[in-house]
C-alpha cells in the first residue's frame, strides 16, 4: 500500500528545527554581547599623563600665569589655595577628516587645565579630557605655550 506523505513534519525533524533555532538565538545573544563588551572597551578614559608645558608652568606666580595663559575661565579660592580653570576647545578644521570627496565629522573635543596655586606659587597643573575617552592633551599644552618662553 502506498501511503500519501504528509505535510507535518516527524517528531524528530520538528526537535531537529528547535535546536537549530536555540543555536541560531543563542549565537546572535552571544554575538551581541561581545559588541557591547567591545564597545565598552573602547570607551576607556584617555591617559592623563605629565607633559613638557605643564611642568613648565609649576613654580610661576598667579601674575605669570595670568600674563602668559590669560584670564581663565574660573577662578575659585578655596582656604589658601587658589584654582585657576581654563578650557581649550579643538580648531574647527580639526574636527572633520576629508574622506573622498567630502568630510566626516569626528567627536568634538577640548580640554580642561585646573593650575593649582598656593602661597601665590603654581604647585599642580592637572588636564582633565573632554570627552574623557580622547586624548586632548594638545589642547591643554597650547593653553600655556606662552608660558614657555
Amino acid at each position: 500500500m502506498l501511503q500519501k506523505p504528509s505535510d507535518q513534519p516527524s517528531a524528530a525533524e520538528g526537535k531537529s528545527h528547535r535546536i537549530e533555532s536555540g543555536t541560531f538565538h543563542l549565537l546572535v545573544f552571544a554575538s551581541g554581547l561581545l559588541g557591547l563588551i567591545t564597545i565598552a572597551g573602547c570607551a576607556t578614559a584617555a591617559t592623563v599623563g605629565e607633559y613638557p608645558n605643564q611642568q613648565k608652568v609649576i613654580g610661576k606666580s598667579k601674575a605669570e600665569v595670568l600674563a602668559c595663559a590669560g584670564k581663565p575661565v574660573k577662578e575659585q579660592t578655596r582656604n589658601d589655595v587658589v584654582l585657576l580653570q581654563y578650557y581649550r576647545e579643538a580648531p574647527v578644521l580639526e574636527e572633520s577628516q576629508p574622506v573622498g570627496k567630502g568630510s566626516m565629522s569626528t567627536n568634538r573635543h577640548g580640554c580642561w587645565a585646573t593650575v593649582v596655586l598656593t602661597d601665590d606659587r603654581v604647585t599642580d597643573v592637572r588636564y582633565r579630557f573632554a570627552p574623557p575617552s580622547m586624548d586632548a592633551s594638545n589642547d591643554c599644552e597650547a593653553i600655556f605655550d606662552s608660558c614657555t618662553q
